[in-house]
């Protein structure tokens, strides 16, 4: 999330003249203490200001495919700024298209540590840790992500996050999938991961309960009507079942899990 920085014009009243020639002379006296750190802010402003430019000029040429530019870019950015958040949170981004997944993690917490609000950044680093093995650690980020009020894709992160620990720790990828759910009720990839891993714990009424979710609100897509075949089979619902294998096989004759039913039958 890249942040718009506006000037503010403030307007001195009249009867606050004599406060603000009271506060000079008191700066004047302790050697312009006063006026050091807020020369300091306007600097750091202006090199956040210039930061901000360079990295959406990146991003630009990276959506066109010029790595190389981007890069050129965003070390700019860097050098302007060091700290800027989404300068180092577009530098992850680059690092890890680059498959420079050490650099891509050193940015990513370089961003998150400059601007622990910057969602969007601690959303990817959770998904880029789980994609790099690292499902404990991302928890951690997606948890960082959501714990911002203002952001608006608290389900993703909470969906990434079950997805994620699906495999390390089914119970808490639950909580995670469920979260995402309460937020949004229709979100088709949480629905069908629960529905799987209900499958798979054998809790069959539950993977039915969320794959008729799944398959009342999207249309029937191969690997749902084989979710759907394989728990209504489980559940000893053979009409039904049958039902959904005659669909797969009728509206997905090329896919893959109709090739799987028909080596099943051989």
């Amino acid at each position: 999330m890249l942040k718009n920085i506006t000037s503010l014009t403030v307007k001195i009243q009249p009867f606050l003249l004599l406060l603000f020639m009271v506060v000079g002379l008191s700066a004047c006296a302790t050697g312009g203490q006063l006026n050091q750190p807020k020369t300091e802010s306007k600097a750091k402003l202006r090199a956040d200001e210039k930061a901000l430019i360079h990295t959406q000029l990146a991003r630009g040429y990276m959506e066109q495919g010029q790595l190389s530019t981007a890069k050129d870019s965003l070390t700019t950015a860097l050098r302007i700024s060091p700290n800027h958040s989404d300068s180092n949170y577009v530098m992850a981004l680059l690092m890890s298209q680059l498959k420079q997944y050490r650099e891509a993690e050193n940015y990513f917490s370089r961003a998150i540590s400059a601007d622990r609000e910057n969602s969007p950044a601690a959303h990817d680093f959770g998904t880029f840790l789980c994609q790099t093995g690292q499902a404990e650690k991302a928890k951690k980020y997606f948890d960082i992500a959501v714990s911002n009020p203002l952001f608006r894709r608290a389900e993703l992160s909470y969906m990434r996050a079950g997805e994620c620990l699906a495999d390390v720790d089914s119970a808490e990828a639950e909580i995670y999938l469920k979260k995402a759910l309460s937020i949004n009720p229709r979100l088709a990839p949480a629905l069908f991961k629960l529905a799987r891993m209900k499958f798979d714990a054998r809790s069959y009424l539950s993977s039915r309960a969320y794959i008729e979710r799944l398959l009342a609100i999207t249309e029937p897509q191969p690997d749902s009507l084989l979710l759907a075949y394989q728990i209504e089979s489980s559940l000893n619902a053979a009409v039904v079942a049958a039902e959904y294998r005659t669909k797969l096989l009728t509206e997905f004759p090329a896919s893959v899990e109709a090739r799987a039913i028909r080596k099943a039958d051989r």
